[in-house]
C-alpha cells in the first residue's frame, strides 16, 4: 500500500510536535490532540494558558485559519500572512526567539490539504554561542543577580543554584521565577517587581553590578532596576560564568526586602481571623497543593498576594502572569487537568465575564476545575476549614467554585513595607 503524502497541515503539526506542543484549541490539526472550542477568544485564552504553564507553545487555530502560538496571556497581535508553505518550518521554530513570553499569529493563506513542500522538515533552534567565564575579580564586588521566568522555562534552575553557590551571590527572583530557591536559602533575596520599592529594598541601589538572566520585561521593566552596570546572560550560559572563581569569602545577609516583609507577614500567616488574611489563604494553598500540583492566579489583588506570599519550594508550581487576561486562572487550571495535573485557580471577586464563560465551557466539557473566588461572601465557618475544603474539592472530578472570604484591606501591610503595587500597571 502506498504511503499517504504529507500535507501542509501535517507539516504544521509535525513542526509543532517537535517543539513539545501536544494539542490545538479551536479547529483541528492532524496529529495533535484536538479541543474543540467554537469561540475564538476562548480558544486563544486556553492556548495562552497552555503555553504559560508549560515550556511549549500553546496553540489555537481559529477563524480564517489564524494559527496562534502563545505563552503570553491576553496579548492582541496582528497576524502575519503566510502564503509560502516552505517558510512554515522556520516561522514555527522561531516564534519566541529573544522573548521569554510572547504571542504570534499566522494567517495561513494556504491549502492545508495540499502536498507539503518536498523535503520540508521541522527546524530546531539551538542554544547558540560560546560559553564564557566572568573575570574572577568580579568576586570582590557587590554583585546581585536578577532571575526571571526564562530560567524556569529553559530548565536551568539547577544551573542558577550552582552559579549562586559558586559565586556566593544573592538572587532576587521576579514572581515568574518563584521557587528557584527555597524561601530559607541564604541565596534567596526575595521576590521582586511587584511593588515600587522592591529593588531598592533588595539592595539594587548599592550593587556594583547586576547579572540579569531569563528576565521578562513585562515583569521587570528595565527602568525600574537597571541603575548600575548590567550583564545580560542567557540561562544556558550560567554553568560557566563563575568557572574559575575562588571560594566565596563573605557571608550573605538577607536584604531589607526579605527581612522586613517576613516580619510584617509572619503574624498574617498564622492568623485565624475571618475574613482570612491573604497570607494565610496563600499558605493554605501551599499546604494542600500535592507534589507536582499547580496554583494559578489572575493578576489583581488575589494575584498580588499569591505572587508575594505563596511559600514556593517547587519552580513552576505557582503562576501569576505578568499580563492581565480575564479568565486566565480558570483556563490554566482546566488545561492542567488535561495533563492529569492537580490545579487550583484563584481569582478576585467579582469574577469576570471570561472566567464565567470558561467555567461554563469546563462544565460542559467535563474534567476537574477548582476555583477560589477571593473576597466573596462565603459560609466558611472558620479559618481552619479553608484548607480542608480545598482538599475535598481537589479530590472531586467536576467544576468546584469556592467563594472565599479574604481581607484585602491587609494589602496596606505590603504597601507600608515596599510601597505601591506596580505589577500589571
Amino acid at each position: 500500500m502506498e504511503s499517504m503524502e504529507e500535507t501542509v497541515g501535517d507539516l504544521i503539526s509535525t513542526c509543532l510536535r517537535a517543539q513539545g506542543t501536544r494539542r490545538v484549541f479551536g479547529e483541528a490539526l492532524p496529529g495533535l490532540d484536538h479541543v474543540a472550542v467554537p469561540d475564538a477568544d476562548l480558544a486563544r485564552l486556553l492556548a495562552d494558558a497552555d503555553g504559560r504553564i508549560a515550556p511549549r507553545a500553546g496553540v489555537a487555530l481559529v477563524d480564517d485559519q489564524v494559527l496562534r502560538l502563545s505563552s503570553r496571556p491576553g496579548t492582541a497581535v496582528d497576524p502575519t500572512v503566510v502564503t509560502d508553505a516552505e517558510r512554515l518550518p522556520g516561522m514555527l521554530a522561531s516564534w519566541a526567539i529573544g522573548e521569554v513570553h510572547t504571542a504570534v499569529e499566522l494567517r495561513l493563506d494556504l491549502d492545508l490539504e495540499a502536498p507539503a513542500p518536498a523535503g520540508a522538515q521541522p527546524l530546531e533552534i539551538q542554544e547558540g554561542g560560546d560559553f564564557f567565564s566572568l573575570n574572577a575579580s568580579l568576586s570582590q564586588i557587590n554583585l546581585l543577580v536578577l532571575a526571571g521566568p526564562g530560567v524556569v522555562r529553559d530548565g536551568k534552575v539547577a544551573a542558577l543554584q550552582e552559579f549562586a553557590a559558586r559565586a556566593g551571590v544573592g538572587v532576587l527572583n521576579t514572581w515568574g521565577a518563584k521557587g528557584v530557591f527555597r524561601w530559607d536559602s541564604p541565596h534567596h533575596f526575595g521576590t521582586g517587581g511587584l511593588q515600587e520599592r522592591d529593588y531598592e529594598l533588595a539592595g539594587f541601589g548599592e550593587a556594583d553590578a547586576v547579572i540579569a538572566v531569563g528576565v521578562d520585561d513585562d515583569e521587570a521593566p528595565r527602568e525600574r532596576w537597571a541603575h548600575t552596570q548590567v550583564l545580560d546572560v542567557e540561562p544556558w550560559q550560567l554553568p560557566a560564568l563563575a568557572f574559575d572563581w575562588p571560594d566565596p569569602a563573605r557571608e550573605l545577609v538577607h536584604p531589607r526586602l526579605y527581612t522586613e516583609l517576613a516580619a510584617a507577614l509572619q503574624p498574617l500567616y498564622g492568623s485565624d481571623d475571618l475574613p482570612l488574611s491573604p497570607a494565610r489563604a496563600a499558605a493554605d494553598l501551599a499546604q494542600v497543593r500535592p507534589d507536582g500540583g499547580l496554583v494559578v492566579a489572575d493578576p489583581g489583588p488575589a494575584g498580588l498576594w499569591v505572587a508575594r506570599c505563596f511559600p514556593t519550594t517547587e519552580p513552576g508550581s505557582v503562576v501569576v502572569p505578568a499580563t492581565p487576561a480575564d479568565g486566565f486562572a480558570a483556563a490554566a487550571a482546566w488545561v492542567a487537568g488535561l495533563d492529569g495535573r492537580a490545579a487550583m485557580a484563584i481569582t478576585t471577586a467579582p469574577m469576570g465575564d471570561q472566567t464565567r464563560r470558561l467555567l461554563e465551557f469546563a462544565g460542559a466539557q467535563g474534567g476537574p476545575l477548582v476555583l477560589e473566588e477571593w473576597g466573596a461572601d462565603s459560609g466558611l465557618g472558620d479559618a481552619e476549614s479553608h484548607a480542608g475544603r480545598l482538599d475535598v474539592a481537589l479530590q472531586g472530578s467536576g467544576v468546584s467554585v469556592l467563594p472565599t472570604p479574604v481581607d484585602f484591606s491587609l494589602t496596606d501591610v505590603l504597601v507600608g513595607v515596599a510601597g505601591p503595587v506596580v505589577a500589571w500597571t
